[in-house]
């Protein structure tokens, strides 16, 4: 069997198993974006060990998807736990990101060197100190986001976003 074939057997069998499920409840658990970690499982499998061996684990979640989504227990635990699985070595080994994922990273790290920044500035410009604080927190918070978004442009560009 091709590895194309893989993928998209079992996509269908998603679509399948889910044909009566709630738009809601599509979106909620994420089955869009299990779809396309299947898709590229089943590109990677050949060069990548990790996602050959996930290729089981995928394989026995898609019989019970339709539990998962319907009803809380272990089969939801399951799903949960291998949609993270599959979300965090897609990103880590070959790349795949979630949407704005540099843009918030980088806007977070931003508030933190923007808040030091500005404690330095009020600290050892005491004249207008709340203005101090203000420039720096500001500053790096907007070199944050602009970098961030720039990153995410370019994984948008080389279409690695999840």
């Amino acid at each position: 069997m091709k590895k194309e074939d893989w993928g998209s057997k079992i996509i269908t069998k998603v679509d399948t198993n889910l044909a009566s499920a709630k738009d809601k409840d599509i979106r909620f658990f994420r089955i869009d974006e299990f779809k396309r970690n299947i898709k590229r499982v089943g590109e990677f499998s050949t060069s990548c060990g990790y996602c050959s061996r996930q290729k089981l684990d995928i394989g026995e979640v898609v019989e019970t998807i339709a539990e998962a989504v319907d009803v809380p227990g272990s089969k939801r635990r399951e799903y949960d736990r291998l949609i993270s699985r599959l979300s965090i070595h897609m990103r880590k080994e070959h790349g795949f990101y979630p949407p704005f994922y540099f843009t918030y990273f980088y806007s977070f790290y931003g508030f933190i060197a923007g808040a030091f920044l500005g404690y330095m500035m009020f600290l050892f410009i005491p004249a207008n100190t709340e203005a101090m604080f203000s420039i720096g927190f500001a500053s790096c918070l907007v070199v944050g986001y602009i970098w961030g978004t720039r990153k995410d442009q370019k994984i948008r560009l080389t279409e690695k976003l999840m």
